[in-house]
């Protein structure tokens, strides 16, 4: 199969249905990943795959990286990983921030058996739990650095991991070099033209074990198949017709599936240029002080982002030379407010597609037609050979029925990205129906024109600015406290970060203890900085169900009417209430009660608009 350099217009669903006529097996040209990343570096050698910046500044010093150089290292890493035992089923895991070694590890993981992408932001015996699983015989980890604790984290549980275990080093920018265990060092006396291993990869063999909140919100390895990856390889370069000229940011966290994939896997595969900003990607706020210099400098053409960074970008003041932007983007998110994808069309002249999916698909499995109507609040449409519908299920999980058009239902996917479970098999209850389709936890419904509309969760995992937040992180953290006797930790709606987690607590009798001081409890004793709830709310009952488990339902809704209360105050001169109402083709909708009359209700309503734009919630104006 030739690499394709163009591609048919992609407007509606009748175009997905086009490209079916033709049977997947004749579009994929192999179900192994190494191929396509073979194929990829083979493509150009001398091409540079990669340039790294270490500080945010684009006119800092760059480090790069060809083709040629990237496939030679990331096969002496392979052979490397091979001769320390790495075997059939041993994944080798990596705790790096986006450097360029990272790329190596990502490729030559995957060669030699499993990559395995952990959060590094994750400490203590959190880390431990997901590592002791996966039976690594390998872990590939930043040496010690500033500004980073990744190796200090890693050293305070290397009692709970098998000596067995060897850890290799990679120094980050600052950081210390540890001779005895430099991955690169020990790589560089391995052999780089070829493997030194024989291995035959089935269709469905695991090539990858990623990190997700997942559809329990419990952390959890997903196990992601080649057959998944080489799909998607396709899949996605034919959604946003990608070619090896395109130019993209690595901004997102590689850990997860959208940097591991998005910026990684599918970019080598077609030979693009990856530019590395900083180590931290968009959590660095001189990368995005400096986005659009940068998006000059190195001429991005792909265009594309969390809620939190677009948010941020929508409101900066584009400068400089952007004619090398594509006219539509992405956004891997679907918390994300129409108003801000309105507001980068209108700065930039770029639509922002928006996606729906998750670390369990490999990645997304809806997406805005690049060449039609985003419909700005929609994730878009399904991606061809991947099926997605809503449903009733009854209480053992089988499918009642199918939704009707604008019926709210579960969202339910089957296709060839999707995962086979769990690394852990006690994950797996209740993820697939008797039939094979994978249950979301995401309730929605589709449109007359095939569009998914997302109206809500019945999963409980919290997204803050595109990172998945584990609730029972917060709750177990707050849980600690001495003075606490009941803690539920729910998703507050915030105009920037499209989530923010929230804490309610109920204190031990006779307790004293402030919401303030359990907030600085928790940001000190949470294993993952980002968890830290922005807020804890102190109840003298926490709302129980019948079998004593906090009602989270009143408590997101209590958290949203406190967040759109907060935004609109000062808005209408007179009394202004929020309630959370259900509507049966919206979801939950934001009903905003107003008392006011006359020539006042246009400016009021136009306040109200203004504040409400931010948010990706529904809402409607009462007037009493």
């Amino acid at each position: 199969m030739t690499m394709p350099e163009s591609y048919s217009p992609l407007r509606n669903l009748a175009d997905i249905e086009a490209l079916e006529r033709v049977p997947l097996d004749k579009r994929v040209f192999s179900w192994n990943l190494n191929d396509w990343l073979d194929r990829g570096c083979a493509r150009d050698p001398g091409k540079v795959a990669i340039r790294y910046i270490a500080d945010g500044n684009p006119d800092g010093p760059e480090v790069t990286l060809t083709y040629h150089e990237l496939h030679r290292r990331s096969r002496q890493a392979a052979n490397l990983f091979h001769s320390l035992g790495v075997g059939p089923a041993d994944p080798v895991i990596f705790l790096l921030p986006t450097v360029p070694e990272l790329f190596v590890v990502m490729l030559g993981s995957v060669a030699a058996r499993i990559g395995c992408s952990i959060t590094w932001m994750l400490k203590g015996e959190q880390l431990a739990e997901l590592i002791r699983p996966t039976r690594a015989r390998v872990i590939v980890a930043l040496g010690p650095t500033p500004g980073f604790e990744i190796w200090e984290n890693l050293q305070a549980v290397r009692g709970s991991i098998p000596p067995s275990v060897r850890i290799l080093t990679v120094p980050g920018p600052g950081g210390q070099t540890l001779p005895d265990s430099d991955l690169m060092a020990l790589a560089a006396a391995m052999p780089a033209d070829r493997l030194t291993f024989r291995r035959a990869i089935k269709p469905d063999d695991i090539a990858a074990y990623i990190h997700s909140g997942g559809t329990t919100s419990s952390p959890k390895l997903v196990k992601l198949t080649h057959r998944g990856f080489a799909y998607k390889c396709w899949a996605n370069a034919v959604v946003m017709a990608h070619t090896a000229d395109d130019v993209m940011f690595a901004d997102y966290p590689m850990f997860h599936i959208a940097g591991i994939f998005g910026r990684g896997y599918i970019a080598i595969a077609y030979g693009m240029q990856i530019v590395i900003p900083t180590p931290l990607g968009a959590r660095d706020k001189r990368f995005i002080d400096n986005y659009w210099r940068f998006v000059e400098k190195f001429k991005i053409n792909f265009f594309s982002g969390v809620p939190t960074t677009l948010a941020q970008l929508a409101k900066s003041k584009p400068n400089g030379d952007l004619s090398s932007l594509r006219d539509y983007a992405c956004t891997g998110s679907t918390a994300f407010p129409a108003e801000v994808a309105r507001q980068i069309e209108a700065a930039i002249g770029v639509r922002v597609l928006l996606t729906y999916g998750a670390t369990e698909y490999t990645q997304n499995v809806t997406q805005a037609p690049r060449d039609g109507d985003p419909k700005f609040g929609s994730p878009g449409i399904r991606l061809p050979y991947t099926q997605v519908k809503t449903v009733e299920l009854d209480e053992d999980g089988r499918v009642k029925r199918e939704c009707r058009t604008d019926e709210i239902g579960v969202v339910i996917v089957k296709g060839p990205s999707v995962t086979p479970g769990y690394l852990d098999p006690k994950y797996n209850a209740g993820i697939f129906t008797p039939d094979g389709w994978f249950v979301s936890g995401d309730v929605g419904r589709f449109d007359s024109d095939g569009y998914l509309w997302l109206t809500g969760r019945i999963k409980d995992v919290i997204i803050r600015g595109g990172h998945n937040i584990d609730p029972t992180v917060i709750e177990e953290t707050l849980l600690k406290h001495p003075e606490v006797l009941l803690a539920a930790a729910v998703s507050k709606p915030d105009s920037y970060a499209g989530e923010l987690p929230i804490a309610y607590v109920q204190l031990a009798p006779g307790a004293r203890v402030t919401g303030d001081e359990l907030a600085r409890f928790a940001l000190e004793h949470i294993p993952e900085r980002p968890a830290a709830p922005k807020e804890i709310i102190v109840l003298d009952k926490m709302p129980l169900t019948d079998v004593g488990k906090p009602v989270k339902t009143q408590l997101r809704a209590d958290a949203a009417r406190r967040a759109y209360r907060e935004a609109l105050e000062g808005v209408a001169p007179g009394p202004l209430a929020v309630e959370m109402v259900a509507d049966p083709v919206k979801g939950q909708v934001a009903a905003i009660k107003v008392a006011g009359e006359g020539a006042q209700r246009a400016v009021v309503e136009a306040g109200i608009h203004d504040k409400m734009k931010a948010f990706a919630t529904a809402y409607r104006i009462d007037w009493a």
